[in-house]
C-alpha cells in the first residue's frame, strides 16, 4: 500500500502544473499598470512637478477615478487580485487626499445652512464673475446681504458703479483695477494697490461698527483654456508654462502683501478670486496655515464652481487669515455669470 501511495505522489508531482493563461496575464498586467499611475501620481503631487502639471489640474476625484480604471477592469473582468488591490490603493488615496469629503458630509445640517444676513459680528463675502452683456440680477444678490463682492470679469468702472449703487446705495464704496473690482456695503475703505503683472487689486477696509481693519485682495491668476490632447506635446508644454505663470503671479502677490505690510502694517486678509487650479495644485504650498479656505473648514455641498451648469472644478476660493474665523460657506448659482458665486460668513473678533 505504501508503495502505491509514492507512486501515485510520484506521478502527481510529475504532472505539469497549470499555467497562467494569456487572460490572466491581461488581468495582472491591467493591475499593475494601475499602481505603477499610482506610484507615478503621487510622485508627482509629493514632488510638485511642473512636467506633469495637467494632472496636478485635475481634481482628485477625477485622478482616482481615470487611474483606477485599469484596476476596475482587472478586477471585475479578470478577476485579478492584483485590480482588487490597485482599487484599494486608489479609493484609500483619494479619501486621505481630497478635499471635497468634508464639505459634503455637511450638506443638510441646519448649523451650515446659510442664515438670510450675517450677524452683527459677521461679514458676509460674495465672489461674482460677470462675464456678459446682461447685468447680474439686482434683486437676487441684494437678498445674500453681503458685506463685500468680488467682482471679476467687468472692465467697465461706470457699469461696476452703477452695479454697487443698486446693490448698496449710493453709500458704497468702489475700488477697481481692470477687470477687478471690490464693492463694500459700509465702513472706510482706503487707496487700491494693484498687484504686478496679476489681475487684481489690494485694499485696506475698516468696517462699520469695528476698529479692526481688514485687508482685502481680490485675485484672478492667469485662466486655462480646456484642453485633452494629450497626445501632443504642445498640450504638455502649455500646462507646464501655465505653472510657471502661476508661481510667479502667486510670488507677485506675496512680495505686493510684504510691501504693504511693511508701509501700513500687517492686517488680517480676506481673500478672495479666480485661482484657476484645483486645491492640491503644488503652487498653494506658498500659503501659510494662517490661510483658512473658509469653504474647506466651513463650506457644506461640494464646493465647485465651473463650468457654471455643471460645475465639477473647484477653482474660486476665499480665504481668511487670523483672528477672522469662517463661520459658514456655499456655493450660489446667479444668472448671467459664468461661473458660480461662493458666499461665506466670516466672523471678526
Amino acid at each position: 500500500v505504501t508503495s502505491v501511495h509514492r507512486l501515485r505522489r510520484r506521478k502527481h508531482l510529475e504532472e505539469p502544473q497549470p499555467t497562467l493563461s494569456g487572460v490572466n496575464h491581461l488581468g495582472i498586467a491591467l493591475g499593475g499598470v494601475s499602481l505603477c499611475l499610482w506610484v507615478i501620481v503621487v510622485t508627482i503631487f509629493w514632488t510638485g512637478s511642473d512636467t506633469m502639471a495637467f494632472a496636478t489640474s485635475l481634481p482628485i476625484w477625477a485622478c482616482c477615478l481615470i487611474f483606477s480604471f485599469p484596476a476596475l477592469i482587472a478586477w471585475l473582468v479578470f478577476g485579478s487580485r492584483i485590480g482588487l488591490l490597485g482599487i484599494t490603493v486608489w479609493f484609500a488615496y483619494g479619501i486621505v487626499i481630497t478635499d471635497f469629503l468634508p464639505p459634503i458630509s455637511r450638506t443638510g445640517m441646519e448649523y451650515y445652512k446659510m442664515p438670510l444676513a450675517p450677524n452683527a459680528k459677521q461679514i458676509r463675502v460674495l465672489t461674482l464673475y460677470e462675464k456678459s452683456e446682461e447685468p447680474p440680477p439686482i434683486e437676487q444678490i441684494s437678498k445674500l446681504r453681503a458685506d463685500v463682492i468680488f467682482v471679476q470679469g467687468c472692465s467697465n468702472y461706470n457699469r461696476t458703479l452703477k452695479f454697487a449703487y443698486s446693490i448698496f446705495g449710493r453709500t458704497s464704496y468702489i475700488k477697481q483695477i481692470g477687470s477687478c473690482a471690490i464693492i463694500v456695503r459700509h465702513g472706510q475703505i482706503g487707496p487700491a494697490q494693484n498687484i504686478t503683472d496679476t489681475a487684481g487689486l489690494i485694499v485696506d477696509w475698516i468696517p462699520e461698527n469695528s476698529s479692526l481693519a481688514i485687508r482685502l485682495i481680490n485675485i484672478s491668476l492667469e485662466p486655462f483654456e480646456h484642453r485633452f490632447d494629450l497626445y501632443a506635446p504642445a498640450c504638455w508644454k502649455y500646462f507646464h508654462t501655465l505653472r510657471f505663470i502661476h508661481r510667479k503671479q502667486l510670488q507677485y502677490l506675496f512680495d505686493t502683501l510684504k510691501e504693504v505690510g511693511t508701509q501700513h502694517g500687517e492686517l488680517p486678509i480676506i481673500m478672495a478670486g479666480n485661482f484657476s487650479a484645483a486645491p492640491q495644485s503644488p503652487i498653494f504650498s506658498k500659503f501659510s496655515s494662517d490661510f483658512q479656505d473658509c469653504f474647506k473648514l466651513k463650506g457644506a455641498g461640494y464646493g465647485a464652481t465651473q463650468p457654471v451648469r455643471f460645475p465639477l472644478l473647484r477653482l474660486d476660493r476665499v480665504f481668511c487669515t487670523p483672528p477672522l474665523k469662517p463661520e459658514r460657506a456655499s456655493t450660489v448659482l446667479i444668472p448671467d455669470t459664468i461661473r458660480r458665486s461662493i458666499v461665506a460668513d466670516i466672523a471678526i473678533p
